[in-house]
């Protein structure tokens, strides 16, 4: 498997990502004052952190996908070798996230609330982006 290039046509998450990380960094500083003047600033630092395991998760996906490279030609064998290396280390990453909250379970409740406020919105935003992207993509072949 060959590496992409950073051209945003062979790498089409790369805009994608992009724009999630703007408007995931906008709605953080929202929910970080909220949570302040709601007097809550573990639940402040545990948004923070969600984020931050979020977007970190994200652009380790963003990259590992940029590098599998399949030839047109590729035989089912090759595809399935690429989508295995990409779900285990999708399951690592989803391990080690869980690992995070669970952990954060025992530091505090609002601590670790926050924590799952701040993936949970992320990944929303995420989805979102991705329908529009995808909406548009096919409106556009239509």
């Amino acid at each position: 498997m060959t590496p992409v290039t950073d051209n945003p046509a062979a790498n089409p998450l790369r805009p994608l990502m992009r724009r999630m990380t703007v408007t995931v960094a906008v709605l953080t500083g929202i929910a970080i004052a909220v949570t302040f003047l709601l007097n809550k600033p573990l639940a402040a630092l545990g948004v923070l952190i969600g984020v931050g395991l979020s977007v970190f998760n994200l652009r380790l996906l963003d990259r590992q996908v940029a590098r599998v490279s399949l030839p047109a030609d590729a035989d089912k064998a090759a595809k399935k070798r690429a989508r295995n290396e990409i779900g285990r280390s999708a399951g690592l990453r989803l391990g080690i996230v869980t690992g995070a909250v669970a952990i954060s379970f025992i530091i505090a409740k609002e601590f670790s609330l926050g924590i799952v406020t701040g993936l949970a919105y992320c990944q929303l935003v995420f989805i979102a982006n991705t329908f529009r992207v995808v909406t548009g993509a096919s409106v556009e072949e239509s």
